[in-house]
Formats: structure tokens, C-alpha cells, sequence
């Protein structure tokens, strides 16, 4: 018997840790969450969007305050920008849990110098108006307050 296909509420798992995280391939996010509000953790890749393409792994969301798309990536940090950006118009058109989105890179290393990494978080401000970071160790965690200004 076939298992039937995941619908978007399979997608979506809601938890209320004081540490939320989302991980693949030994790469992870982890978020801050003292006050232990509910925190949704949306799966993307081969969930939510399960045609092929472009898209990113995750959005973790405070709601009403930010959503969060993020890639989990190796070294590839335009592919990991660009998988972002492919899943920003969807994000946007779904009903989506905050009105600011944010982006989030975690990588192992970035080939980048700081400069370029600058200019590309600039532009993707700038064209996207999405605020972007890149973590390039994958130790640090996010206060959900620290994605940019509002945008």
C-alpha cells in the first residue's frame, strides 16, 4: 500500500523549545526562544514544495514577528542564496505565519571573501528586500530579533 502523499500540515510541526533547531546532512539552524512561545518549523524541500527546482530546506517562524527561510549548504553559497530566493515568491503568496521574512545560510565554509558577502547580502536587501545572513561555521544561534531591520 502506498503511503499517501504529505499534505502542508504534515509540514508544519509547531514545538515550543527554549532551543528550536532544524538539521540535515550534520548541518543545523538553532534558534533562541527563551520565553518558549510556539515556534513553527516548516519543512520545504520535498514537503511543502515537493516539485523539483530551486527551493530551501527550511522556514523556522516566531509568528507575527519574522519567518525565516533557510538553506543548510556545504560550501555553495550563491546555489544556497539562490535556493532562498526561489522559495521567497512562494513564501510570500503562502499564507505565510509573519509579514517580515528573513533568510538564513548555513554553510561549512564560505569560499567568499567578506567583501562579497557583504555585496551579496546587499543586494538581496536591496532587490528582494530580504534580509539575509550567513553563518559559516554553523555554531552560532539566532535570536529571531537579530534578522535586519523591518522591512
Amino acid at each position: 500500500m502506498r503511503n499517501p502523499s504529505p499534505t502542508p500540515d504534515d509540514c508544519i510541526e509547531t514545538v515550543r523549545d527554549s532551543k528550536p533547531k532544524v538539521e540535515e546532512n550534520g548541518r543545523k539552524a538553532i534558534f533562541l526562544n527563551p520565553e518558549r512561545v510556539s515556534i513553527k518549523k516548516v519543512r520545504v524541500d520535498g514537503c511543502l514544495i515537493k516539485e523539483d527546482g530551486l527551493k530551501a530546506d527550511y522556514i523556522v517562524s516566531k509568528p507575527e514577528v519574522i519567518d525565516v527561510i533557510v538553506e543548510l549548504k556545504g560550501k555553495d553559497i550563491y546555489h544556497a542564496r539562490d535556493q532562498i530566493l526561489a522559495t521567497l515568491p512562494f513564501w510570500r503568496a503562502y499564507p505565510s505565519f509573519s509579514t517580515k521574512i528573513a533568510g538564513l545560510i548555513v554553510c561549512t565554509r564560505s569560499p567568499l571573501a567578506a567583501s562579497e558577502l557583504q555585496l551579496m547580502k546587499k543586494k538581496a536587501l536591496i532587490h528582494h528586500r530580504l534580509w539575509l545572513e550567513v553563518d559559516e561555521n554553523g555554531k552560532k544561534e539566532y535570536k529571531f530579533s537579530n534578522f535586519g531591520p523591518d522591512l
